[in-house]
């Protein structure tokens, strides 16, 4: 469990960096980002339309929290492996709450906006990711508890 929850924590950070590199994209000049590559490959169409902030906050910045809150129970799970029967349920929760809203967010991006931000891509590989890791580390407790 160790190694994962490392490479979790590792994930993590990743995407705590992509997160905020979409915000400060968010509240750049339109058409001055590096990932603008036509009107259908944007940061810039994705990062700036009204789909981007929920409440008045920007969608970046929630994932920027959300991914500093999956290093946090990451690293509680592998500083405090006793703690597991509580915090491996939340991660698994949180992972895939983040997952629901990023498979949302690439629908909004692909039907709605018809534009896709390659930050967006990559946050949800990210997640996906995440999410795949920590559901492996709960069911092989799982099965390990009831042998």
């Amino acid at each position: 469990m160790k190694i994962i929850m490392i490479a979790i924590i590792i994930l993590a950070l990743a995407g705590v960096v992509d997160s905020t590199y979409a915000l400060n994209q968010h509240y750049a000049e339109a058409d001055t980002s590096s990932c603008d590559f036509d009107a259908t490959v944007s940061c810039t169409a994705v990062n700036q339309s009204s789909y981007s902030e929920v409440a008045g906050i920007p969608v970046a910045g929630i994932g920027i929290g959300g991914y500093i809150l999956i290093a946090t129970l990451s690293g509680i799970l592998l500083v405090r492996k006793e703690w597991a029967l509580v915090f491996l349920p939340l991660a698994v929760l949180v992972s895939l709450g983040a997952l629901t809203v990023s498979l949302v967010l690439t629908y909004i991006e692909v039907f709605i906006l018809k534009a896709v931000c390659p930050l967006c891509v990559g946050s949800l590989a990210l997640v996906t990711a995440i999410t795949a890791l920590f559901i492996a580390v709960a069911i092989k407790r799982f099965i390990q508890a009831r042998s």
